[in-house]
Formats: structure tokens, C-alpha cells, sequence
């Protein structure tokens, strides 16, 4: 069984030093076993001692709620109203990080190729559609925790469906004030790819372009 005493490590560290000379500096103070212990033993002895003492039962259960917390009111975006709404618009186009390549192992479309979705004449030429590309729905992004924007929510129309996508509040609850399916922004990254400045804000494709539209709802009163 291998021996290291604490000057012995000291040596060890010195012989990755520059010009360190080699000693023999002999014996000095007690020596102990290098103990190692599987991890996963560990891990399998702590998971005995959590169950036996009733901590695993509360761990588990504590995971449970703040799953459950998560999903029924998922961590806001930090998102605000304005009272100077703007409208502007945004380019969908994405640039390809690598080719994309058919089942016959040929490149279609080549790295660095930047398409538009909504431009089909930046489409890959076999994919490539006979018309332009319609989105068919809108996007309303809102905050439930805000009666002002619940109230606009439940006023607003469209000429297409409409897809409600919540920056804050509780999905299930704003369901059942619209009396629709409600999609959470989870981290937000539908609202920095829209570049959403404030809510409530209405996406929908204008030409090849997303137009994003401000709305201002300091006026808006709320109807239980």
C-alpha cells in the first residue's frame, strides 16, 4: 500500500519547479494511506443515510413543488409597458452555421448562406416554393401580471389567429381569462429574436419582414 507523507507531496510539487535540485531529504513525521473512495459508493451510501433519516422524502418533495412552481408561473421576462409605443421591423434571415446536406450526401445549401424565411428566393433551389411564404397566425406578447395588458388582451382582434405568447404571470390562468392556448417565452428567446422592447406587442410578417407593434394600455381597464 502506497505511502506519502506531507513533505514528501512538498517534493513532488519541487520537481516541477525550475532548476530544482533532487535531495534525498529522508523520513519525516508520521505516513498515511492514499484513500480513495468510488463515487459512486458515495453517492449511494449518502442516498442510504438522506432515505433513512426521512431527508430524501423532503428532498424529493421540494423538487416536486419547484417543478410544479416553474410550470404554473414560469420566471418573468424583464419586459415593461410604454406609454410612446413604436412600430418597427425586423429581419427573420439566419445565416447557415454548416452545409445541409440530402439523403445522397449532396450539399444543398452551403455554410455561411443566409435565408430569409419569408423570401423564397433565398431558399435552397430544390425547397423552393412556387409563391412567397405566409405566416398564418400573429404573435401577442403580454404580461399576465398586469391587469391593464389582461384587459387589452381580452379586446384585441385580428384578421389572423392569434398565438399569445406570456412574458410574466401564470399560463393557466391567463388561458382561462382568453379562453385560448397560451404560450410561455421561456428565457425569453422568442422576445430578443423579435427584438421586444415592451409589452403588450404585436408581431406579424409584413412582406420579408417581422413588423413588431407597440401598444400603449395606461388607459386599459380590467374586467374580471
Amino acid at each position: 500500500m502506497k505511502k506519502m507523507t506531507a513533505l514528501a507531496l512538498w517534493g513532488v510539487a519541487l520537481l516541477f519547479q525550475p532548476h530544482a535540485e533532487a535531495k534525498d531529504l529522508g523520513r519525516v513525521g508520521a505516513t498515511f494511506p492514499i484513500g480513495e473512495i468510488d463515487m459512486l459508493v458515495w453517492i449511494e451510501q449518502r442516498l442510504k443515510g438522506f432515505e433513512q433519516s426521512g431527508k430524501l422524502a423532503d428532498m424529493q418533495q421540494e423538487f416536486i413543488e419547484k417543478v410544479a412552481e416553474n410550470v404554473e408561473t414560469p420566471p418573468p421576462i424583464p419586459l415593461t409597458t410604454t406609454t410612446a409605443p413604436d412600430t418597427f421591423l425586423v429581419d427573420p434571415s439566419l445565416t447557415l452555421a454548416k452545409d445541409l446536406i440530402d439523403t445522397n450526401g449532396q450539399v444543398f445549401a452551403k455554410a455561411g448562406t443566409r435565408i430569409n424565411p419569408f423570401d423564397t428566393t433565398t431558399w435552397p433551389e430544390h425547397s423552393r416554393p412556387p409563391n412567397q411564404f405566409e405566416y398564418s397566425h400573429v404573435l401577442v406578447f403580454f404580461d399576465a401580471r398586469d391587469e391593464q395588458q389582461l384587459a387589452f388582451a381580452q379586446t384585441f382582434e385580428s384578421t389572423k389567429p392569434i398565438k399569445w405568447v406570456l412574458t410574466g404571470g401564470r399560463p393557466n390562468g391567463a388561458s382561462k381569462h382568453l379562453n385560448s392556448r397560451i404560450y410561455f417565452d421561456q428565457q425569453g428567446d422568442l422576445s430578443q429574436k423579435m427584438h421586444i422592447k415592451a409589452v403588450p406587442s404585436l408581431v406579424e410578417q409584413s412582406g420579408i419582414h417581422w413588423k413588431v407593434t407597440e401598444f400603449d394600455v395606461s388607459h386599459e381597464v380590467f374586467k374580471p
